[in-house]
């Protein structure tokens, strides 16, 4: 098998697995205070009314794009179409296209901010130089981009996460700090921050930035 077919069956098998746990994964923040929030305030403070945000990888639009509606224009991307159809029921003046985050493109200077949280590292590590490049062409001039990544290293790993089969790939924290520079962002803040996802303490790295 290379690793076109390689990529594509991962991608299949995150697709489905967040089809089938759309709601367990929701219940998880819900019952845990996670630093989304937290970190997204940071981006918003930035922002003035009415910009235009992309959440790549969006999931179900509950918590983050429901609060980024309130005053901005939201698009959100996920792979999962169970995921699509509850973020816009839960943000019904968002926008929200069912894609691969790791292949959808937009024009140049598109968005205020990029958001994405707790998506990448779904995507075969391989991806994530290029997709960073393209985020940074998205974003307007002197806007902002928002990530969370877990704070480990992977080459590529099957595993099972809420009782499904799940893929993740990544490089350590400080490569992906440097990844993100070389994408052409100016990092403002940084912090590995760890969760709880149900008995699992998970460690995430956290960066906002800001396009060159």
């Amino acid at each position: 098998m290379n690793a076109n077919s390689d990529a594509a069956q991962h991608k299949r098998l995150v697709e489905q697995g967040y089809d089938q746990i759309a709601h367990d994964y929701a219940r998880l923040e819900t019952n845990n205070e996670w630093p989304r929030i937290r970190w997204l305030y940071k981006l918003l403070e930035r922002l003035p009314p009415g910009s235009s945000v992309l959440d790549l990888g969006c999931g179900s639009g509950d918590p983050a794009d429901i609060e980024i509606a309130q005053n901005h224009q939201i698009t959100g991307v996920d792979i999962s179409q169970t995921q699509i159809e509850l973020a816009r029921q839960n943000v019904p003046h968002g926008t929200f296209i069912h894609a691969d985050a790791g292949a959808v493109d937009f024009p140049a200077a598109s968005f205020d901010a990029v958001v994405s949280f707790y998506t990448i590292e779904h995507l075969p590590r391989e991806e994530h130089a290029s997709l960073l490049q393209r985020i940074q062409q998205w974003i307007k001039p002197n806007g902002f981009f928002l990530l969370s990544i877990e704070a480990g290293e992977y080459e590529g790993m099957v595993g099972e996460w809420l009782n499904v089969p799940m893929f993740i790939s990544c490089f350590d924290p400080e490569t992906m700090k440097g990844m993100v520079i070389a994408a052409g962002f100016n990092i403002l803040e940084t912090k590995i921050e760890t969760q709880m996802e149900a008995d699992n303490e998970v460690p995430f790295l956290w960066m906002l930035a800001q396009k060159r």
